[in-house]
């Protein structure tokens, strides 16, 4: 029987589209393996002291490492775990000096593409990892067709050897929205324009607010949903001391299910993306989306999405305010936006990951 690890680093990190990616993934394999006709044995291995999730079908075990730090435990304790079995890696990094063969996703290649949005040695280090694990790796995923070329060119491979698993957006069925953690000042009765992302600099925040201070709307409020890492991305863009900006920060999945609910629109105006998980959140969810015309979300959201150009704040400005204006125009990008999120889902995406591990035996 093949022994089949996986890297539950994740699951000791805080939550952002690469976590969600791979806790969703994780849920997905789990009820497929828990439906039968699995001739490999599966376990997530865990860092010390990190609760266990709930698994039906996947094993948990705990690897001991005697220092906190995540980075140490995944290059040398997981490694040595997962000796005698195929080690399956679903949040961006893994073992540079594995034991056995492993499968690795690799989420995009903005290290390459946009090494400015990074700190040194953050980004060195990542792009050597990568081109390491390219030649190392049995297996490389990634999430969109943009991904593939982009990180075939960066790492010197052919495109070929990259398979395409998608995200999706129906996670969110299984979370009870929940607006009570707000303050109680957080919304007023304003209607409200959602944006979603970390303070990455490539999601484009600066660019926004401007736009949002074009755009000149007392009547309608701005709300910004998203964490920041200074040692990944450096010292975040601060939001706007404007009465018609909120910035909440990062949220819990109840509170953030609430707010798409709620929302007049999602707005994402991102200049790089490997794929738009907000964008199939956000559609999932029955809230309208404008975004970045970057290749990725043009992929992710197909006829589904309003775009615009990412570096004009004045056509940022206009998107809004189409979306403001025009409740015949949410209404439509509303339905076709619950058709295109309806195209993806987490089962497909196990089965294509499943597909990818198959060929590569």
């Amino acid at each position: 029987m093949e022994l089949l690890f996986i890297n539950g680093k994740f699951c000791a990190q805080r939550m952002t589209g690469v976590q969600r990616y791979a806790w969703s993934l994780l849920a997905a394999l789990d009820a497929r393996l828990a439906g039968g006709g699995s001739k490999a044995s599966w376990t997530l291995l865990l860092p010390p002291l990190v609760a266990a999730p709930q698994l039906r079908a996947i094993a948990v075990r705990r690897v001991p490492w005697r220092w906190p730090s995540l980075h140490g435990w995944e290059q040398w304790a997981l490694p040595r775990a997962a000796r005698g079995g195929r080690l399956v890696n679903l949040a961006g990094s893994a073992p540079a000096w594995p034991v056995g063969p492993q499968v690795c996703v690799m989420h995009d290649a903005a290290l390459f593409d946009q090494p400015q949005a990074y700190t040194t040695v953050f980004g060195a280090w990542y792009r050597w990892l990568f081109r390491r694990l390219a030649r190392c790796s049995t297996t490389l995923v990634t999430v969109s067709t943009f991904s593939r070329e982009r990180l075939a060119l960066a790492l010197g491979v052919p495109q070929e050897r990259l398979a395409v698993v998608p995200g999706a957006g129906e996670h969110l069925d299984r979370v009870q929205a929940d607006a009570s953690k707000l303050m109680p000042d957080a919304l007023d009765s304003r209607p409200f324009v959602l944006a979603v992302g970390s303070r990455n600099p490539t999601k484009n925040l600066s660019r926004l607010l401007e736009a949002w201070r074009l755009l000149n709307r007392s009547d309608v409020r701005l709300v910004l949903v998203g964490g920041a890492n200074a040692r990944v991305f450096g010292q975040p863009v601060a939001a706007a001391a404007a009465s018609s900006v909120t910035d909440l920060g990062a949220v819990d999945d109840p509170t953030l299910k609430a707010l798409y609910q709620r929302a007049l629109a999602l707005v994402f105006p991102s200049v790089y993306e490997g794929f738009g998980l907000p964008l199939l959140e956000a559609m999932h969810c029955g809230c309208p989306v404008a975004a970045s015309a970057a290749p990725a979300l043009c992929e992710c959201g197909g006829d589904a999405a309003l775009y615009f150009d990412p570096l004009s704040p004045q056509a940022i400005a206009q998107a809004l305010r189409c979306l403001i204006e025009q409740p015949a125009l949410r209404d439509d990008l509303r339905a076709r936006g619950h058709t295109r999120a309806a195209q993806f889902g987490w089962d497909a995406s196990a089965g294509a990951l499943l597909a990818a591990m198959e060929r590569a035996q």
